[in-house]
């Protein structure tokens, strides 16, 4: 398989293991340490009452999370393909069409997530 077809997989795998990471936080409440900026230090979970940001945990999560998928898929692609394999056009156009669809996806999750937290709908 050429540099270029591992990349463009890679890419995709990492693309969207960080989106289906970042939305499962929301989906099953996981706790995350998170930053109190008046207290200028990290705690786990939530203390009622003082400020926090959470969103440094639940990125530091679903990044890191893709990234070891990502590590995976490209041990994988390796071991499997050998130089003279090429991806078709096809399977690199499903790939990217299948990358946006779970991106797309987890959004509508992430957004409906916050509207509903907000009391918008």
């Amino acid at each position: 398989m050429r540099k270029s077809d591992i990349t463009y997989i890679v890419c995709c795998a990492f693309t969207a293991a960080v989106s289906i990471f970042y939305a499962s936080m929301r989906f099953f409440r996981f706790t995350v340490p998170r930053y109190y900026p008046t207290l200028h230090e990290w705690r786990w979970g939530k203390t009622e009452g003082i400020t926090s940001q959470g969103w440094y945990g639940i990125q530091s999560y679903a990044y890191i999370a893709g990234g070891i998928v990502a590590v995976a898929v490209y041990i994988a692609c390796k071991k499997a393909g050998s130089s003279r394999t090429e991806l078709k056009s096809g399977t690199i156009r499903g790939l990217g069409v299948a990358t946006v669809g779970v991106v797309l996806v987890a959004m509508g999750y992430i957004m409906y997530h916050e509207f509903h937290g907000w009391g918008i709908i």
